[in-house]
């Protein structure tokens, strides 16, 4: 069972603890308590250090900015239990609806390695002022795509009004013409 660990925000170990990485392929919508509703991605980490590994399960809040970490209840273990662990934590970020891929970290050089593990956002620190002008963008974006999605509404019915319009004047004049072929008629029959 893996139980949230609110004290931790951000993963600050070097590269060399990570003996595995799993990430999600993709990012899905997810609610946590005192979050709103956003998309999220998840990192499954074991940790070893002194003979022991340890399971953390981190999710990367995107719109928030922050990362929400759950630990093994069982804490570090013996490094014959690793697998045990692992299966364990790939079942808790399954359970959430996140399909977890090995990084496969084992394959990259020690600079690369450490590259790429610090580039991860859950091994960032986000500092409040971003996370804030991110969301404020999100906003923004969000305004000016929901004013162009009803700017283009509004052509859109002006402009099948307009067509509308050009349509029933075709009818009017139809009927206007057969009006006065039927009077052109009755005035040649009278002649």
């Amino acid at each position: 069972m893996f139980v949230l660990q609110k004290q931790l925000s951000v993963l600050n170990v070097p590269s060399s603890r990570v003996a595995m990485l799993y990430r999600s392929g993709t990012d899905i919508q997810l609610a946590l308590p005192d979050l709103p509703s956003q998309m999220a991605s998840a990192f499954m980490v074991l940790l070893k250090g002194g003979g022991k590994i340890q399971v953390l399960v981190g999710l990367y809040m995107v719109q928030s900015c922050c990362s929400i970490f759950y630990v093994s209840d069982a804490g570090e273990v013996a490094a014959e239990q690793a697998d045990l662990e692992l299966e364990d934590g790939l079942v808790f970020a399954e359970a959430m609806g996140f399909v977890l891929n090995d990084v496969e970290l084992d394959r990259m050089t020690a600079e690369q390695r450490e590259t790429y593990w610090q580039g991860l956002p859950i091994c960032q620190r986000q500092a409040p002022m971003a996370a804030q002008a991110k969301a404020e963008a999100q906003v923004r974006a969000e305004a000016q795509a929901k004013a162009e999605a009803q700017a283009k509404a509004e052509a859109q019915a002006k402009a099948e009004a307009q067509a509308k319009a050009e349509a029933q004047a075709k009818i009017d004049l139809e009927v206007k013409r057969q009006v006065l072929k039927e009077q052109l008629g009755k005035f040649l029959a009278s002649l």
